[in-house]
């Protein structure tokens, strides 16, 4: 198992374990700023090498939200090339809403799937990675 942290804050952290980059959320009530997201999307493709990776964010007890121009950037085209799918865990009816009107409104055409678990998630990834591997070799 690899893990490195790539970025911590008070707020977020980064790290890539076995070939995914997670993020989590240090603080519940966190609003993300477009300065925010503009940092963080260089730390991810500081981290990646331009490595296509599965994202993993777990949004479980998240209360916060994105300003708009946040969200642009965090769904934009620099982070398609890097991130081959996008998983988030949630398990209220808030994450799941807030994930659902971001994947609508900013990142409709990037398949987005929603986990209640990290369990849950790990296999989907692995499930995913396994399809993407025989498709691209």
């Amino acid at each position: 198992m690899n893990a490195l942290t790539l970025h911590q804050l008070e707020s977020v952290k980064f790290w890539i374990e076995n070939d995914i980059l997670f993020c989590n959320f240090n603080q519940n009530d966190y609003h993300w700023s477009e300065d925010d997201a503009k940092s963080q999307v260089s730390k991810i493709e500081e981290l990646t090498k331009g490595k296509r990776m599965p994202f993993v964010i777990d949004a479980r007890g998240f209360t916060g939200n994105f300003e708009p121009n946040a969200a642009k950037i965090f769904a934009g085209s620099s982070m398609l090339s890097i991130l081959s799918f996008r998983v988030f865990i949630a398990d209220t009816l808030h994450g799941k809403l807030l994930i659902s009107s971001y994947s609508r409104i900013y990142a409709p055409d990037i398949h987005i799937e929603v986990c209640t678990t990290k369990a849950e998630a790990l296999a989907y990834c692995a499930k995913s990675l396994k399809i993407y591997n025989a498709n691209n070799n």
